[in-house]
């Protein structure tokens, strides 16, 4: 049976797609892609456990508002029952990075150095948050 919801790992794997590309466009989509699936997986993993800080939290975090990005690594960084083993904070800390890139490759038209470097480091950040979620299940 197909479900109503989108699989947010189907933009890791796209973004997985394009590991070995050249073209710029495509690499800097897949950093966008990467960051999105850990994003929403993250999001959603908070919103499915009912797990928030307080009730201006939980109104942030069911809000479709931008600044459910940075409530989403806020709540990773700051709650205890997220922090066995400093999990949410591991999580919190890779969103970051992410979304560094995510921002640079969207809003900056230089190009980045190393961008395979980069790319792939997107990559692995994305993997350690995927993990990192299967950890606290």
């Amino acid at each position: 049976m197909k479900s109503d919801n989108f699989d947010w790992h189907e933009y890791y794997e796209l973004a997985n797609s394009f590991l070995n590309e050249e073209d710029i466009a495509k690499l800097r989509t897949g950093m966008g892609r990467y960051y999105y699936s850990s994003f929403l997986e993250s999001r959603d993993f908070i919103l499915e456990n009912n797990i928030f800080l307080n009730p201006f939290n939980e109104k942030i975090m069911k809000s479709t508002s931008g600044r459910v990005h940075q409530e989403t690594r806020f709540t990773f960084k700051n709650h205890p029952d997220l922090n066995r083993n400093n999990s949410g904070a591991k999580i919190a800390q890779s969103l970051n990075v992410l979304r560094k890139y995510r921002n640079m490759v969207d809003y900056d038209s230089k190009n980045p150095e190393n961008i395979k470097h980069v790319y792939a480091r997107c990559q692995m950040k994305s993997e350690k948050i995927f993990n990192l979620l299967d950890e606290l299940n």
